[in-house]
């Protein structure tokens, strides 16, 4: 019995352990999810107004005797290009598993991959065309200026493998506030054309609407990248804040129990001495 009780009090040490750790953790990922949140909410703001600008310059521009932009020109190509964003680290629950099984319903070894995270890097480089692997650690030091030398190069595969589109999976909130895995199209980069001005007024354009709008349809794609970058990173520390906050609770159920089942067999051990001595001491008055 008291191999037991060493036993439980050992385990009951060490649930204690982990529980700190996943709590830690869970504490960490949730600075984390509310710094990309800060950055994620003023991003959307920028995204929104270049996104304005751009409908306004294509509204007044006239391309049909110039070259679109390339990121808006469309390719004779067969093969299609994805970018999966998947994660490095792990104990973010359900969070890659959601993504894999719903990346598998597009990638075939006909498309060619450029691969952000080690986990699908992992587990679809042997299933797919051709391996991007250059960028797999781009999430871990995020920021607009990598998301634009990212973009530079997404143009140049765009040009020179002559791809038909290039497509976005990747992970973010729908209106529950819930993760799930996202597909979206990033090239050839498709813009509602309006029927009517979107500003009040026209604008003056230095040097020609053809020209402003070559310049700020790139910045849009840039905020447009960095905001899918953005929420991705945003739903992995979000899971991993739920994972570690479940694995806590889970934890102190645990140490309860545990507790419970020591105290029992702690308090049948002393009732069985009582016991004893009582019957020891019967024994000892009758000698007399």
């Amino acid at each position: 019995m008291s191999q037991s009780l060493l036993a439980i009090k050992n385990r009951i040490q060490t649930v204690e352990s982990i529980r700190k750790i996943t709590n830690a953790m869970k504490l960490i990922s949730s600075s984390r999810y509310l710094k990309l949140k800060s950055i994620y909410d003023s991003n959307i703001e920028y995204l929104s107004l270049t996104k304005k600008q751009m409908e306004l310059c294509l509204f007044y521009a006239d391309y049909s005797k110039s070259k679109l932009p390339t990121c808006m020109t469309t390719n004779d190509g067969e093969k299609t290009l994805y970018i999966l964003v998947t994660s490095t680290l792990g104990l973010c629950g359900a969070y890659y598993h959601n993504i894999e099984k719903f990346s598998e319903k597009f990638l075939t070894k006909n498309d060619d991959v450029i691969f952000i995270g080690e986990k699908g890097y992992r587990h679809f480089k042997n299933r797919v065309g051709k391996v991007y692997d250059e960028f797999i650690n781009l999430e871990n030091n995020l920021s607009f200026d990598e998301v634009n030398a990212f973009r530079h190069i997404l143009d140049s595969y765009y040009r020179k493998e002559k791809y038909k589109a290039i497509y976005i999976i990747y992970s973010g909130f729908n209106d529950k506030h819930e993760v799930k895995p996202i597909c979206e199209k990033l090239l050839p980069l498709e813009v509602k054309e309006n029927s009517k001005n979107p500003a009040e007024l026209e604008p003056i354009f230095e040097n020609s609407p053809n020209q402003v709008a070559d310049l700020s349809v790139p910045y849009y794609l840039d905020a447009l990248i960095y905001n899918y970058l953005l929420e991705s990173k945003m739903c992995e520390e979000f899971s991993r804040k739920n994972s570690m906050d479940n694995a806590s609770t889970s934890a102190k159920k645990l140490i309860n129990e545990l507790t419970i089942s020591y105290n029992k067999i702690r308090q049948q051990r002393i009732t069985q001495e009582i016991t004893e001595i009582i019957s020891g001491s019967g024994d000892s008055l009758e000698l007399f």
